[in-house]
């Protein structure tokens, strides 16, 4: 079960001055001060935009910051339950339930802990059907001063939604509750199995050293994409969509000014079956590091290209050394990795084990509307063919297994930035094409909230189960739009943030914008000053989100990428044969000013039609359906619309077709 979130707005920054350091690097604005909602200026503005750090602080080899999520981040948002941190946990030793009342080990109905968890922290398995509000109420009645949930499965840690918790009243739960990976949290139990009780530290900023550098967690550079197909990679020439910037956020979390502060790193390629080899490497230098106004973005001033050498993991180490004996060197060194692949294009992390991408939270725009969204792609080398597209959607409902309600439409756009303009790395009306398509259609068996979903996409626009598949074009961008039904909620990575990328890649190559997803010119005023307009198809759309790139909130940016990943093949020598369409559609006028008329003559009666509009950013726009109709007739009153290019997808027995139409002023 997976947290469930409507959009989180993000917050533009005061504009503060930027100082200087050695290397060019700057303190990153996305840091800079802030006004909380409530009116009053935060005690810690670096630490609200971070975020919590959670540290295992002992033993030695198994310290440093872990992934986690929290059902309270402090920041009062809607859906919050249990207790927030609002003054640090540190070095708390972690409390197992004993043997004999297991609470909420994997496999027994019994919740009820006996062992006294007094001032420390409850570590326990998720599982054994006892939600999580019981599991946190169990540990906080023995005593415990946080919760810590195990996930017991692979993937990560996950949201733990209000609306799954069927026991526990919320006000119930006052102490703070969080999860850890199933892959750290089996390294706490086999320690706490050989008498060794872990040490963790929950803070919003340091752990009282006066020497501690450190990473920002989730604050390295990634790569383009966490996979993409060996034959998008040459030996040499890699186009710059590719190019990997080194860089990272750097805190100073301690009370004391550090010198000679460097940030190392190396990249190194591991082919499928070999060894790792000797790659890039690269090193940004601060000549002092103040304690105050104590983070900086030490990246690197240029970029570099990644050499294709078959499948294999890319692995970028990074590491702080400096004059100073770091008293937590635990969160010194970090690794990003990615992946190159046989088939697969996956922005977000992609489990290689059950081949599927990783989600870990499922996020909507607020008010439970239908939108459309998804990540976009660079093809370097064309040559393949788009099979099929995987995705995952929820319901906010109690139970994983709950049936999807609705058919889900794809939508595969070709981005050809500036046409008939210029090209500014921004999407604007007119350069998205809608160039292939597929429908889901769910089973309301196998196809379930949270499920893994698979759909072959297809060229035709027709409404045929079969038709040509997309020939992927060199040296183009394709963007995979979901069209999430009304009150279902896309599936996201929900771990790694695209942010220092972005702003990475920015400053090194004088204003690049290299954003994770589709983005668009103008704001959100301009996008809803006429009714049918719809949302934008990114996160940030209630924020200036173009030439912005120092106003972003940084950890509001953390785990939004859409987990859809597109699968390729080689493509086939046998042309399917043409099949009959869906039905006979006419549109008219076209281009339309005020009214645009719709015929359609389907070959049956259909029991349900649907007839949506997307506009040329891919935004939904609106929807109607009809009942019972053969012979139907539809009319879409465009005077509100804006001019432009807009797609009509008509829906009926899970199938989709398309057409293209026009609106004139």
């Amino acid at each position: 079960m997976k947290q469930i979130n409507l959009f989180r707005n993000l917050f533009i920054t005061a504009l503060v001055g930027v100082a200087g350091v050695a290397g060019a690097q700057t303190h990153p604005l996305a840091f800079g001060s802030y006004t909380l909602g409530g009116g009053s200026t935060a005690a810690n503005w670096y630490a609200n935009y971070v975020g919590l750090r959670f540290e295992v602080v002992s033993p030695s080899f198994d310290a440093g910051d872990k992934a986690y999520k929290t059902t309270n981040d402090g920041s009062g948002a809607a859906g919050n339950w249990a207790g927030a941190v609002t003054t640090p946990i540190v070095n708390v030793p972690v409390q197992m339930p004993q043997s004999g009342d297991s609470a909420c080990s994997v496999g027994t109905m019994d919740h009820t802990i006996t062992t006294s968890m007094t001032g420390k922290i409850g570590l326990v398995y998720r599982g054994a059907s006892i939600d999580f509000g019981d599991k946190a109420l169990d540990c906080q009645n023995a005593g415990a001063v946080a919760c810590v949930i195990i996930n017991n499965q692979p993937g990560g840690p996950v949201g733990m939604s209000e609306a799954y918790l069927s026991g526990a009243p919320l006000g119930s739960v006052t102490i703070p509750v969080f999860m850890i990976s199933k892959t750290d949290g089996d390294i706490l139990d086999s320690l706490w199995n050989a008498g060794v009780a872990a040490r963790i530290t929950i803070t919003t900023w340091g752990q009282n050293y006066m020497s501690d550098l450190g990473f920002v967690p989730n604050g390295a550079a990634m790569w383009h994409a966490d996979a993409i197909p060996a034959h998008q990679l040459l030996a040499s020439g890699n186009p710059a969509q590719y190019n990997m910037v080194d860089g990272a956020f750097i805190a100073n979390y301690g009370s004391h000014d550090i010198t000679g502060v460097k940030l190392k790193t190396t990249t190194t390629f591991t082919p499928t079956g070999g060894s790792a080899g000797a790659g890039h490497s690269s090193e940004v230098d601060l000549a002092t590091f103040h304690a105050i106004d104590s983070i900086y973005a030490m990246f690197s001033n240029t970029e570099y290209s990644l050499s294709g050498g078959g499948t294999g993991r890319f692995d970028v180490n990074y590491l702080i050394e400096s004059d100073s004996v770091d008293q937590f060197p635990a969160d010194n060194s970090l690794t990003v990795s990615f992946n190159v692949t046989d088939s697969i294009f996956s922005k977000g992390r992609y489990d290689f084990v059950n081949n599927q991408p990783i989600r870990t939270v499922y996020e909507a725009f607020g008010g439970g509307i239908e939108f459309l969204w998804g990540p976009m792609y660079y093809v370097a080398n064309g040559g393949s063919d788009l099979s099929s597209v995987q995705l995952s959607l929820a319901v906010n409902s109690t139970t994983a297994s709950t049936p999807l309600p609705s058919d889900v439409n794809i939508f595969v756009f070709k981005w050809t930035d500036g046409v008939g303009g210029t090209a500014d790395s921004i999407v604007a009306n007119g350069e998205l094409q809608l160039v292939a398509s597929g429908t889901k259609h769910v089973d309301g068996v196998n196809d379930t909230s949270e499920a893994l979903l698979w759909q072959q996409i297809y060229t035709d626009t027709n409404g045929n189960d079969a038709g040509p598949q997309l020939s992927l074009d060199a040296n183009s961008w394709y963007y995979v739009a979901v069209d999430v039904p009304a009150a279902n909620f896309l599936g996201c990575d929900g771990v790694q943030d695209p942010y220092p990328r972005v702003y990475g890649r920015y400053h090194a190559s004088n204003g690049l914008l290299d954003y994770s997803g589709i983005e668009y010119p103008g704001s959100k005023v301009s996008f809803d000053s006429f009714a049918a307009s719809g949302n934008a198809p990114v996160p940030a759309f209630s924020s200036y989100y173009i030439n912005s790139v120092d106003s972003f909130v940084y950890s509001n940016m953390k785990g939004l990428i859409p987990a859809v990943s597109l699968i390729t093949m080689i493509p086939s020598k046998v042309a399917p044969a043409p099949a009959k369409p869906l039905a006979e559609v006419s549109l008219f006028p076209n281009p339309a000013q005020d009214q645009l008329n719709v015929t359609a003559a389907f070959g049956q009666n259909e029991k349900t039609v649907s007839y949506e509009i997307i506009d040329g950013l891919a935004r939904f726009v609106s929807k109607d359906t009809h009942y019972n109709v053969q012979n139907d007739t539809y009319t879409v009153n465009t005077s509100k619309l804006a001019a432009g290019n807009y797609y009509l997808v008509i829906n009926a027995e899970g199938k989709a077709m398309t057409r293209k139409f026009v609106v004139v002023k």
